[in-house]
């Protein structure tokens, strides 16, 4: 099973990310933070550094999926902290905000188009859904230097382009809304899957 975990900066994907694949016994795939060498220089300039960094992250996702979907087809168990359909919301943004320029933004559009029809849904997408100021607060206790900078109206704007991603495909994969203003035990979020799919999930012993 792939299962893919969405949400806006500061909800807390990778916990649960990393809980769910310890409990299931799952491969587990991050968001490369540490590994991404413009993130601060995105934080700092925008408008400059936007659209490299946007790159850098589509590719780094692209070849995570890859990987995935192999793994996938020799049935390992995948649980994924934001899925490579996630980076164009990102883009469209930044594109939207102003930061990234028409002409960048068509480029990285084309690619992002030209890679989609490689890509699959996960087979279960869990939105962790939080109010801005909490995510605000969880942004403030991780003390990340990048992400200081980040405001209520850039977490609002991007809060309803994942909002309104999911509930465009809700018709094609098992979409969970989970309210993660305060967290939840890993057991009641196997619990929920197992209630929404119908079956009762093969959990490693320990």
């Amino acid at each position: 099973m792939y299962i893919g975990i969405v949400g806006i900066i500061g909800v807390g994907k990778s916990v649960l990310t990393r809980k769910l694949s310890e409990r299931l016994g799952y491969r587990a795939y991050y968001e490369p933070v540490k590994e991404n060498p413009y993130l601060d220089d995105y934080y700092n300039n925008k408008e400059r550094y936007v659209c490299i960094m946007q790159f850098f992250m589509l590719t780094h996702r692209f070849r995570q999926h890859l990987e995935i979907q192999k793994l996938y087809g020799q049935n390992v168990g995948i649980v994924q902290d934001q899925i490579i359909f996630g980076d164009i919301l990102y883009a469209t943004m930044t594109h939207d905000l102003g930061f990234m320029n028409d002409r960048d933004f068509d480029t990285y559009l084309q690619h992002f188009r030209a890679l989609e029809p490689l890509l699959r849904l996960p087979d279960v997408l869990i939105h962790l859904d939080t109010s801005i100021e909490t995510a605000l607060e969880r942004i403030k206790q991780r003390g990340r230097t990048s992400e200081a900078a980040i405001d209520a109206g850039y977490l609002s704007a991007l809060y309803k382009r994942f909002s309104d991603w999911t509930d465009s495909v809700q018709d094609r994969t098992n979409v969970f809304r989970l309210d993660w203003n305060s967290f939840r035990s890993v057991d009641e979020v196997v619990k929920e899957i197992e209630s929404k799919l119908q079956t009762q999930l093969e959990l490693p012993t320990t």
